[in-house]
């Protein structure tokens, strides 16, 4: 992706959205940040297709989703889910023959007053959106390598950023800006002076999160940032982004097929499977207690930190193609617990009882006719007394 998808266009003659210091920007979103039910984010009956037609391809089918200032949000699925289409669809970067085909999406900004005003992301304007991009939002996409320009040098590319966006500041403040930036992900300011490919793969990563963060957004959305790295970086790298969260305080929605990884950083999680949200719950609450069995199936798929050791599960069979789903319920064909129902009844997501939990599965629709599986009516942690039937 170039710096031109992202809004970075010298040739734009319009205003663009002077973004306050870091320190000024932190102050007034603590100011907002009075109300602790606040969402930055809501997008809901959101879909997205591939192509047109009778050949269209249904990648996004009637997601809602929200989003409030300052948390993390993750978003967990195989492969093909949905994941990377749903948020690029979101900030409008989604290319042809990817189209939006309903819903709405909504994006609360904080002006540099303190004052707020809401844009339907889904119908702004390009001048709009060069103007949200990087300054209100921002995204770390999954290759470094790719996603840097490799013919030019790592400061030229904080350059484009900053003079594009910051037109008041001087050659040598975009230096010490970027400099300041690289010293925030542990690099030193020599860097600003090398190509990609004279950096390791961590380092870049490192350079695209202080890219991200180079005019002090309100939402950072990382799409799987640690791919292809070792798993000592992709810790460092972890630990340095949200230590990065805590000190400025923007939000993030941080995609993934690893769900143990989320369950460690996120306060929501979203399970997407086939295109669709088949959970949504706290992180704790999806880990310790999960409600449908793909969410159970994607735990048991990767091996405990602690603990006996046990005998990987994981998923069988493989993501149905898109083109061409089974009936009914997507994910039935894989599902050891499927009823007749499934193949034939589309679960809605509904609420499951618990605050703010929801899953898309039919043995929790209250009239299955069947009982729910010890795993996956397990008390949520902060229950009081134990569901009927939990083996404590």
């Amino acid at each position: 992706m170039t710096t031109e998808s992202m809004g970075i266009d010298r040739d734009v003659t319009t205003d663009v959205v002077r973004t306050p210091t870091i320190a000024t920007a932190t102050k007034s979103r603590a100011m907002v940040n009075g109300a602790a039910d606040e969402r930055i984010l809501d997008v809901r009956n959101f879909s997205v297709d591939y192509g047109w037609g009778e050949s269209a391809v249904r990648a996004v089918d009637n997601v809602d989703l929200h989003l409030e200032r300052s948390k993390v949000l993750g978003i967990a699925g195989e492969s093909g889910s949905g994941k990377s289409t749903l948020v690029y669809a979101i900030t409008r970067l989604l290319r042809a023959p990817g189209v939006i085909t309903g819903g709405e999406a909504r994006f609360n900004v904080v002006n540099e007053d303190g004052t707020e005003r809401i844009v339907d992301l889904v119908n702004a304007s390009e001048q709009e959106l060069r103007m949200i991009r990087w300054s209100n939002i921002s995204i770390v996409l999954q290759s470094a390598l790719s996603a840097l320009n490799p013919v030019i040098r790592v400061g030229a590319q904080f350059e484009q950023v900053l003079k594009s966006h910051r037109r008041e500041m001087s050659k040598h403040e975009r230096r010490r800006r970027a400099a300041e930036l690289l010293a925030l992900v542990g690099l030193s300011e020599d860097r600003l002076d090398r190509y990609p490919h004279e950096l390791s793969g961590g380092q870049r990563q490192r350079i695209m999160i202080a890219l991200a963060l180079t005019l002090d957004p309100e939402l950072v959305i990382m799409d799987e940032p640690t791919t292809a790295l070792d798993v000592v970086t992709q810790r460092e790298i972890i630990s340095e982004l949200f230590e990065l969260r805590s000190r400025f305080g923007f939000a993030m929605i941080f995609i993934t097929h690893d769900l143990s990884l989320l369950t460690e950083l996120a306060d929501e999680i979203v399970v997407m499977y086939a295109g669709a949200l088949v959970e949504r719950a706290t992180s704790r609450e999806l880990y310790e207690a999960p409600r449908h069995p793909y969410t159970l199936g994607l735990l048991n798929s990767f091996p405990p930190m602690h603990g006996e050791r046990n005998l990987l599960s994981g998923i069988p069979g493989s993501p149905p193609d898109l083109a061409h789903l089974p009936t009914g319920c997507s994910f039935h064909p894989r599902c050891p617990y499927a009823m007749a129902r499934c193949s034939n009844e589309t679960p809605p997501l509904v609420d499951v009882g618990e605050s703010g939990r929801s899953v898309a599965c039919w043995l929790h629709s209250g009239d299955a006719g069947v009982v729910v599986p010890v795993e996956l009516r397990r008390a949520n942690p902060d229950a009081m007394i134990a569901e009927p039937g939990e083996v404590s």
